[in-house]
């Protein structure tokens, strides 16, 4: 498999804005951190539209969304579980 620029881009836009919400979150919005899954749903909705409706990458898409939001997940709640102990 070849790394085109396309692919290397949607990478990027699937790692990049979950970490900065997470960050962001976890800086100044540490209560309401569980809606960083909420909303990284929503980004890749949006932003791969084509794509979720594509026959042939459906499958890939939805494994890809599936573990990222489980690893945004997981980080949210970790950071979630810290700050209400604290």
């Amino acid at each position: 498999m070849e790394l085109t620029p396309t692919l290397i881009l949607n990478l990027a836009l699937l790692i990049v804005p979950p970490v900065t919400l997470v960050l962001v979150f976890r800086q100044w919005l540490a209560r309401h951190i569980r809606w960083t899954v909420a909303l990284t749903a929503l980004w890749d909705v949006l932003l791969f539209w084509d794509e979720l409706f594509y026959y042939e990458s459906f499958g890939l898409f939805a494994v890809l969304i599936l573990v990222q939001l489980a690893a945004t997940g997981a980080a949210a709640f970790r950071f979630y579980n810290k700050q209400r102990k604290d």
